[in-house]
């Protein structure tokens, strides 16, 4: 059996190009012959967005400068999305939470093999249903949606396992200088940044398959 290709992805759950990336990826990797790990790491674009959140338009629409920018870059997003059978549903969105329990669960996830799973819920449910990710319960819910354990995931929040972990793999986005998300590691010598098109994974995956 040839060895395994190895791609790391550092994205953070409501960035809409992760959501983006992540699509691309997986149909670049659907004509991919040999066996491949995917891992996804953490990356907070807001890590000082306060547990509450913050309103989702207000912020967006004074970052990009004004109302008619902010809705280009969805209708943008929105076209690029039917693309690739995705529904991003800017409308829904209430709030940009803080996403460090997001990533904590996510970890969790990853340890036991639904980390890709629940990537797609947590994506899906923030741009696609609207749901509010400030909100433990929500992260439960998500979470046993996949197959994660209901009590098993509310212990876990309550506790501080995970906390360490997360923050060491932000640490090593950061010593890498990732600066924004999505980013893609090729086997440790190839790297993306952003949603790149289908083809530019593909050229990807062969200039950095394992010897």
């Amino acid at each position: 059996m040839p060895p395994t290709l190895t791609i790391d992805v550092y994205s953070d759950v409501i960035c809409p190009w992760c959501y983006l990336g992540k699509k691309r990826l997986e149909s670049a990797l659907a004509d991919w012959g040999g066996p491949v790990l995917v891992r996804f790491l953490p990356y907070e674009l807001n890590p000082a967005t306060p547990e509450a959140g913050i309103n989702h338009h207000d912020y967006l629409a004074s970052k990009m400068g004004s109302e008619k920018a902010l809705e280009a870059a969805h209708a943008r997003l929105t076209d690029l999305g039917k693309e690739v059978g995705l529904d991003y549903r800017f409308d829904l969105i209430e709030k940009i939470p803080n996403t460090f329990q997001a990533h904590r669960v996510l970890w969790l996830a990853e340890k036991e093999g639904k980390g890709r799973e629940l990537h797609d819920a947590f994506f899906k449910g923030y741009f696609t249903e609207g749901k509010d990710l400030t909100r433990l319960e929500t992260l439960v819910e998500l979470a046993v949606s996949v197959g994660l354990d209901k009590n098993k995931v509310e212990t876990f929040l309550k506790s501080t396992e995970g906390e360490k972990e997360v923050r060491k793999s932000e640490e090593k986005a950061y010593d890498l200088g990732v600066t924004g998300v999505p980013f893609f590691v090729f086997n440790n010598k190839f790297a993306l940044s952003g949603a790149q098109p289908v083809s530019a994974f593909k050229q990807a995956l062969h200039q950095s398959q394992p010897a």
